[in-house]
């Protein structure tokens, strides 16, 4: 932060006058001293442009523009990884996505058009992109864990638990029903993890609705000079995908380690 100050006021055109000045003098003169008082001026002159609020300001300014600018490039980089698996059979999921790239950029770009006066804003705008990669983040996890599911398949496995469990009551073979019992205890089984990645499915749409509503209504209310961003529920919202995402890398994590 100090260098930024430092390198504001060094630039500022004042100080080049007074650094000019002492720079001729010590020229003109070919004597060392009257160097060293340009030098000592022109080091005045920067520690107290430095220490001035107009400067302070602008290095803060300067520093909460580069940090959303790395949200920024987060949500691209985000995108990026998603739109290989966005392919045909899923062009409902790229239209969620890209509503929700485009309002997370007329954010950012909405405030920046505007930065001056809604330097209070900048925290929320930040959690607003962070929220828009979380999102891509998510749907991605989404993708590779639900989407490939089989409906087909799991239809099939029902009708052969049906079956299995009609010609269990005709078999009297002992070794048979056992043999049979344990198919059905499998198809079971089967069907039992189905009904909870179903449940899981379920809670990621819902997850991935609210997320997709929560973009919609800030990008609504910073597009109005009179209305009042929805910023603490953007930051509720943000801390349940932060937390989700946690616990969707510990379970790739957990896969990756098994598959090696």
């Amino acid at each position: 932060m100090l260098f930024k100050q430092l390198m504001s006021a060094a630039t500022d055109w004042r100080t080049l006058i007074i650094l000019g000045a002492g720079v001729v003098a010590a020229a003109v003169l070919s004597n060392p001293f009257p160097a060293l008082i340009g030098l000592g001026i022109y080091l005045w002159a920067v520690q107290r442009l430095a220490s001035s609020g107009r400067y302070r300001e602008a290095a803060e300014r300067l520093e909460v523009m580069a940090g959303l600018e790395q949200r920024y490039k987060g949500l691209e980089k985000a995108v990026q990884e998603l739109n290989p698996l966005l392919n045909r059979g899923r062009a409902e999921l790229k239209r969620r996505a890209d509503d929700v790239q485009r309002c997370a950029r007329s954010i950012y770009h909405e405030w920046l058009s505007h930065a001056a006066e809604r330097q209070d804003q900048a925290p929320v705008v930040g959690e607003a992109l962070q929220l828009g990669a979380l999102y891509m983040r998510i749907l991605k996890a989404y993708i590779t864990l639900h989407t490939g599911q089989n409906a087909a398949a799991t239809e099939d496995v029902k009708n052969r638990l049906a079956r299995n469990q009609a010609r269990l009551e005709q078999i009297e073979d002992l070794e048979a029903r056992r043999t049979l019992l344990e198919a059905i205890e499998l198809d079971e089984r089967v069907l039992a993890r189905a009904d909870e990645q179903e449940a899981e499915r379920e809670r990621f749409e819902a997850k991935l609705a609210a997320m997709e509503s929560t973009m919609e209504l800030y990008q609504s209310n910073i597009y109005d000079p009179g209305a009042t961003p929805e910023g603490s529920h953007l930051h509720e919202m943000l801390l349940e995908a932060e937390a989700m995402d946690e616990a969707l890398e510990e379970v790739h994590q957990r896969t990756r380690v098994r598959s090696r």
